[in-house]
């Protein structure tokens, strides 16, 4: 893969998307395009920026995740959507909505790597 991976954070504030950034920070084809707090500001982000990773919480305000998982991928299909989970149930909900991967929050490191191998973003 040529260049950085442009990368994109849509959690709320907190420890959940402080701890994922400073994975993300820790490799380095990495590159944090910014971060967005809730629906709204992600998809400006995504049409701005046009990144090729987005990492959603779930937890986004107003159960928005899915909403914006959907319009993501409809608009941006070649974006990848890596969706961080608090269940099963929202594990199946996101394949559903059309992500392309998902991390079951409490994850490694080593997964969250393994899982952007899988999305084809870093090289095996």
């Amino acid at each position: 893969m040529n260049g950085d991976i442009s990368t994109l954070v849509a959690a709320r504030p907190g420890r959940v998307r402080d701890g994922l950034q400073a994975l993300l920070a820790a490799i380095p084809q990495i590159e944090m395009i910014g971060q967005a707090d809730d629906g709204a500001s992600a998809l400006k982000s995504v049409v701005e920026h046009r990144p090729a990773l987005v990492l959603l919480d779930t937890n986004l305000p107003g159960n928005e995740a899915w909403v914006v998982l959907r319009q993501i991928k409809a608009q941006w299909p070649q974006a990848r959507c890596l969706i961080m989970s608090d269940s099963g149930q929202q594990r199946r909900a996101a394949k559903a909505a059309g992500a392309d991967g998902m991390l079951l929050k409490g994850f490694l490191a080593a997964e969250l790597v393994a899982t952007i191998k899988e999305l084809k973003l870093l090289p095996q």
